[in-house]
């Protein structure tokens, strides 16, 4: 069984993934699997080389070219057939593991609904999503920049099969995950 998490950026979908990890559920995080390909060094070059950008301060290009609707284009082709390839190398080592929890932050947004089983959407409010987001070093900018990219809430709470709530404590989120589990 395939479990997409997902939700707005600063939502809590990494503190998720880490538990259900801790509660020895296989996870598979988009999120983490493209972090690990601009630490590998080929790959980073790769990349980079393909879309045209510096190899130093790429981040920050890469953050100040994300509105432009050609870049983010390209990127995604780039990117997203790299990021494939990974999971599949991954998801076969889980196929006797049910359920197997995916974190796919732009689910909906990119049509991914379908290769799941089931969706559950991490639902949290604006303002503490802000925060936790700002908590982490990147700007206000980029918080609106990235928030803009995805659905609103509402939507992917129609979406989605089962939603959790995360306005409170990580204690109070594991609670909601626990309820989760017991309901699948």
């Amino acid at each position: 069984m395939k479990i997409a998490i997902t939700g707005n950026i600063g939502s809590g979908k990494s503190e998720v993934i880490k538990f259900l990890s801790l509660k020895g559920y296989l996870c598979i995080s988009s999120d983490q699997i493209i972090k690990s390909l601009y630490q590998d060094k080929n790959l980073r070059e790769y990349i980079l080389n393909r879309m045209d950008l510096p190899h130093t301060n790429y981040k920050e290009e890469i953050i100040q070219r994300l509105n432009n609707s050609f870049f983010n284009k390209k990127l995604k082709k780039v990117i997203y057939p790299l990021l494939y390839a990974k999971k599949k190398i991954i998801a076969p080592k889980f196929d006797n593991f049910i359920p197997t929890f995916y974190e796919v932050p732009l689910l909906f947004e990119e049509n991914l609904a379908q290769n799941f089983d089931g969706t559950v959407f991490i639902n949290t409010n604006i303002l503490i999503r802000k925060k936790r987001v700002l908590q982490r070093g990147v700007t206000e900018q980029y918080f609106h920049l990235m928030n803009q990219k995805q659905l609103k809430e509402n939507i992917k709470k129609n979406l989605s099969d089962l939603t959790i709530s995360n306005n409170g404590s990580i204690l109070n989120l594991r609670l909601n995950v626990i309820k989760l589990l017991k309901s699948l």
